[in-house]
C-alpha cells in the first residue's frame, strides 16, 4: 500500500438484506432529500469496510466520488486504504473525524469524512459504519455532532427491527406453549433461546447441550421446515417439528415442538468406549452408533455406499474398519478425483474405476466426490450407470453432506447413503476419543488428563473434527511433561468456541492472541499493547476468533 496509489477492493453483491442495510437504507433515502443538491454524501458499509450503499445528489461530489472508488461494492478497510473515516472508525471502534492530509492515500485528501461505528443494540457488536464525506470546508464539530445523530438513528431503528423479530418470535412461542397439548418447546433465534419448563425439565446436562446444539444449526438453514430426528447422548431420540417465524419478509427464528422416544441409558464406562468390538472404533454416542450400525449393514450386503460428513469426521476410516472386519479375502483400493484437468488423466482415472468395479474381489472407495467438477460428476455417474449388473465390486463414496444436492445423480446410484455426525455432535464421545489417541502416541500408558483439561477438550467445538482432535493430542504426546497434562499444556486452538474453519494466517493470528492473553493472565488491554493493536481491534478478532479471556485462567 503507497499513498500514490489507490487500491479499494471491488466485492460484487454486497448484502443489503442484512438487519444494518434494511434499517438504514429508508433513513438514508430520507437524508438524500434533506440535503440535495449540497456536496455531502452519506454512506454505510458493513464491519469489513464494504460500501454497501452510498446516497449523494450533487453531481460534482458524485463525480469526485466515483473517481476514488467510494461506490457501493469498494471496501476501504484500513489495510486497503490506511488511514479513512471508514476504515479507521471500524478499526478503532470509535467515531472519527478525517480531513484532508489526515488521509494516507493523496486522492482521498480532497475529502473530509465523519463516521462512526454502528453497534447492535443487544450484543453490542459492531455491524459496520455510518460516514459522511464533503468536500465543503466547514465545522468539523457540526459534521461529526451530524454523524453521531445519524447513526443513533440507525441503532435505534435495528433496535426496532430486532425487537419486533423477537415478538414474533415471543408470538409463536407463547402460541405453541398454550396449544391444547404443548409438550416441550424450544424457540430461539441467533440472540435468544426459550424453553418451556416440560423441556428444561426432561432435557439436561449433555442431552440439553446436544438439542440447542442441532436446534441452532437447523434454525441457521432459513428454507428447513418440517420434522428431523436427532439421538442425544443419552440414548434417547428428539423428533423436532419445525416451524419457521417469518415476519415482514424476514426469518425471526424457529419453534420447535420436541417430542422425546425413549429413556436414558447408563452412560458406559470408559473402557466400554468401542463402537463395535469387531470394528474397533472409539465411541458410544448414539448418533455416532448409528451410522456405524447402518454403514455396517448396507457394507455386510454388499450394497454401494455413500459415507457423508464434514472434512476429518472419519468417513475413511469408517470405510477402512468394515473392511477390516467383513472383507476377507476382497482387495481394498481407494482413489481421489484427479485434481489435474487434463483430459489423459482424467480418461485413465475412469478408465481406472471402471475397471475395479468388475473385478468381484474389490472394494472401491471413491474419497470427496463433492470436489468433482460437474463434467467429472457427470461422466463418473454415466460409467456407474453402464456397468449397471456388471459391477460385482462395491462402491464406498465419501463427500459432504453440504455440497450434495437432494436430487444428486451419483448419490442416488448407491443403496444406502449414512451420515456420519461431526465431533461436536459426539459431545460424550471426546473423553473416549482424547484417551484413545493419548494411548496411541504414549503406548506406555504413564499419562491422563486432569479433569479441567478433560473439560477444556469437551467445551472445544472442533471445526476439523476427529482429526484435529488427533493432531492436538499427537502434539501433547510428543512434548515432554509430566504423568497429568493440565490445562496450561493444551494448545491455543482447543481453547476457544468459534466453530469457523480458519486458514493458515488467520490460526497463526488466533493463537499469538490467546497465548498473548495467557502471558497476560487474560488482560485484553496489555496484550494488545504487546501485540501492537488497538483495544478495540482485539475485541473485534476476539469475538471472531470465539476467545472468552475468562476460559483461559
Amino acid at each position: 500500500m503507497q499513498p500514490s496509489s489507490l487500491d479499494a477492493p471491488y466485492q460484487d453483491n454486497p448484502d443489503l438484506d442484512s438487519h444494518l442495510a434494511r434499517a438504514a437504507l429508508p433513513i438514508l433515502d430520507r437524508l438524500r432529500e434533506q440535503l440535495a443538491d449540497d456536496p455531502v454524501s452519506t454512506m454505510i458499509t458493513d464491519r469489513n469496510g464494504v460500501v454497501l450503499s452510498r446516497k449523494v445528489s450533487h453531481e460534482g461530489l458524485t463525480t469526485n466520488l466515483n473517481r476514488v472508488h467510494l461506490a457501493p461494492g469498494h471496501v476501504f478497510a484500513e489495510r486497503y486504504v490506511g488511514t479513512n473515516g471508514i476504515g479507521t472508525a471500524l478499526a478503532s471502534g470509535r467515531p472519527v473525524m478525517i480531513a484532508g492530509t489526515e488521509h494516507y492515500v493523496e486522492a482521498l485528501r480532497d475529502f473530509r469524512c465523519a463516521a462512526v461505528p454502528i453497534l447492535h443494540p443487544t450484543r453490542r457488536t459492531l455491524l459496520g459504519a455510518f460516514n459522511l464525506t464533503t468536500i465543503r470546508e466547514g465545522s468539523d464539530g457540526m459534521l461529526m455532532a451530524f454523524a453521531r445523530s445519524v447513526a443513533a438513528q440507525i441503532e435505534a431503528e435495528i433496535a426496532a427491527i430486532t425487537s419486533r423479530r423477537e415478538r414474533a418470535l415471543f408470538q409463536d412461542y407463547l402460541e405453541a406453549c398454550s396449544s391444547t397439548r404443548p409438550g416441550p418447546v424450544l424457540a430461539l433465534n441467533r440472540d435468544v433461546v426459550m424453553m418451556n419448563e416440560q423441556l428444561s425439565a426432561a432435557v439436561t446436562g449433555p442431552d440439553n447441550y446436544a438439542l440447542l446444539d442441532h436446534a441452532r444449526e437447523l434454525a441457521g438453514h432459513s428454507r428447513v421446515e418440517g420434522t428431523r430426528s436427532i439421538a442425544l447422548p443419552s440414548g434417547r431420540v428428539a423428533e423436532l417439528r419445525i416451524r419457521r417465524c417469518r415476519r415482514e419478509g424476514s426469518d425471526a427464528g424457529a419453534v420447535f415442538r420436541v417430542r422425546l422416544i425413549g429413556r436414558p441409558q447408563p452412560t458406559p464406562a470408559v473402557s466400554a468406549a468401542l463402537a463395535h468390538s469387531d470394528l474397533r472404533l472409539v465411541g458410544s454416542s448414539p448418533h455416532w452408533l448409528r451410522a456405524v450400525a447402518d454403514s455396517e449393514t448396507a457394507f455386510v450386503t454388499g450394497t454401494w455406499l455413500h459415507l457423508l460428513g464434514e472434512a476429518g469426521v472419519g468417513k475413511r476410516t469408517l470405510a477402512k474398519a468394515l473392511h477390516r472386519a467383513h472383507g476377507a479375502g476382497r482387495r481394498l483400493e481407494m482413489t481421489e478425483a484427479p485434481l489435474s484437468g487434463s483430459p489423459a488423466v482424467t480418461e485413465r482415472w475412469l478408465h481406472d474405476v471402471g475397471e475395479l468395479l468388475v473385478i468381484p474381489s474389490t472394494v472401491l472407495v471413491v474419497s470427496d466426490v463433492h470436489l468433482l467438477g460437474d463434467r467429472l460428476r457427470q461422466r463418473l455417474t454415466s460409467l456407474l450407470v453402464q456397468l449397471d449388473g456388471n459391477a460385482t465390486g462395491q462402491l464406498v463414496m465419501t463427500s459432504q453432506p453440504s455440497m450434495v444436492s437432494a436430487d444428486d445423480q451419483l448419490d442416488q446410484l448407491c443403496g444406502a447413503s449414512v451420515e456420519v455426525p461431526p465431533l461436536r455432535h459426539r459431545y460424550g464421545d471426546i473423553e473416549h476419543l482424547a484417551r484413545f489417541f493419548l494411548r496411541k502416541y504414549r503406548p506406555s500408558g504413564e499419562s491422563r488428563f486432569s479433569p479441567d483439561a478433560l473439560t477444556m477438550l469437551q467445551r472445544c467445538p472442533w471445526p476439523e473434527n476427529v482429526r484435529q482432535l488427533e493432531s492436538v493430542i499427537r502434539g501433547l504426546a510428543r512434548r515432554p511433561s509430566g504423568q497429568v497434562i493440565h490445562v496450561e499444556d493444551l494448545p491455543p486452538e482447543s481453547r476457544v468456541s468459534s466453530s469457523k474453519v480458519l486458514t493458515t494466517i488467520e490460526a497463526l493470528e488466533r493463537d499469538a492472541i490467546l497465548r498473548g492473553l495467557m502471558a497476560r493472565d487474560s488482560n485484553v488491554q496489555r496484550t494488545a499493547q504487546d501485540l501492537g493493536i488497538s483495544r478495540a481491534t482485539m475485541y473485534r478478532k476476539m469475538r471472531r476468533y470465539g476467545i472468552v479471556p475468562s476460559s483461559l485462567t
